[in-house]
């Protein structure tokens, strides 16, 4: 297994929605359409041609940064791969100027983002698309 990285890869919206999939999250595939190639920043790591980790950003190149749907294949987790792709978006938004980076998570996350050099703050989602809210 040979691991590669890169930035702002040309994927196709069935690669992550299957790996979304394999997450146990929805695949939003027709969604995933419309979004795959327009955001600010995507890193992904691949095993020859099969995504094995993604992670996505959306900015508005000044300001603001959010990191969303970080995203690494069962089959992949506990190699530093989460870790690796954090570090790769941070270092180009740093590089861009963008002033603050945030990212919204579940609990048991929490020592991954540290890693990563975020501090842990409070916050709040509405999820629009939940039964009940």
């Amino acid at each position: 297994m040979r691991l590669n990285y890169a930035y702002n890869p040309k994927l196709q919206a069935e690669d992550v929605a299957a790996l979304r999939n394999a997450v146990g999250w929805d695949a939003r595939k027709e969604k995933l359409k419309k979004i795959v190639g327009n955001t600010y920043l995507t890193a992904a790591c691949f095993d020859n041609e099969f995504l094995a980790g993604f992670v996505d950003v959306i900015s508005d190149g000044v300001d603001d940064a959010l990191v969303r749907n970080l995203l690494v294949h069962p089959n992949y987790q506990g190699r530093g791969i989460a870790l690796a792709l954090l570090k790769m978006i941070l270092k180009k938004i740093r590089e861009d100027n963008i002033k603050t980076v945030n990212v919204l998570f579940e609990p048991e996350l929490t020592d991954l983002y540290r890693k990563a050099g975020f501090r842990i703050i409070g916050g709040g989602m509405i999820d629009n698309e939940a039964e009940e809210f």
